[in-house]
């Protein structure tokens, strides 16, 4: 037996669930570009730094395979900087639906999420230094159980007031305006 039919609201021509309908912001691919390069750095950073300090105090000669190693480090980096953010950015949608907010993510595992309007117990604005540069915001949605709820990053900041008002006002009415 199979489980319980969508609701005709998120349901595609095929039967399954379809995907919702808005995307995220283009610039959330410089985000998490951002992201993979600043936490790349890092650590070929402080691997050079170990190296060096290693180097000094126990005078031991600068082995050519751990710095090596560091260059396929910064390699891998640039790679997943290349690629993952336009795979986020193609499969990341939302949508705020008479249900409530709906998100699908992912790629390999996809996940998708309704956090139905009557259960929304908080949403949270994000604003990171790099978002505040790219003038985009995340929001997040939670429940009050907790485990429940989604988060919608990559917004841009004009759009997540209106989104955050929506958001709040079909919570408090228990279905959406």
């Amino acid at each position: 037996m199979s489980g319980p039919v969508p609701p005709a609201t998120l349901a595609s021509e095929e039967g399954g669930l379809r995907a919702p309908a808005e995307r995220l912001d283009p610039r959330a691919r410089l985000l998490w570009v951002a992201d993979v390069a600043l936490v790349t750095a890092a650590l070929v950073v402080a691997g050079a730094v170990a190296l060096i300090v290693i180097g000094v105090v126990a005078e031991v000669p600068k082995p050519l395979l751990l710095w090596g190693a560091l260059v396929v480090i910064a390699a891998i980096g640039a790679g997943v900087a290349a690629t993952v953010p336009g795979v986020l950015y193609r499969t990341y949608r939302w949508e705020v639906t008479p249900l409530g907010l709906y998100v699908r993510r992912g790629w390999i595992r996809r996940t998708w999420t309704v956090v139905p309007h009557s259960r929304i117990q908080s949403i949270e604005t994000t604003i990171g230094p790099m978002h505040r540069l790219l003038g985009l915001a995340q929001v997040d949605v939670r429940t009050a159980s907790g485990e429940g709820g989604a988060s919608v990053p990559g917004l841009n900041e004009g759009l997540v007031a209106r989104l955050t008002a929506q958001l709040a006002a079909a919570a408090g009415e228990g279905d959406a305006t």
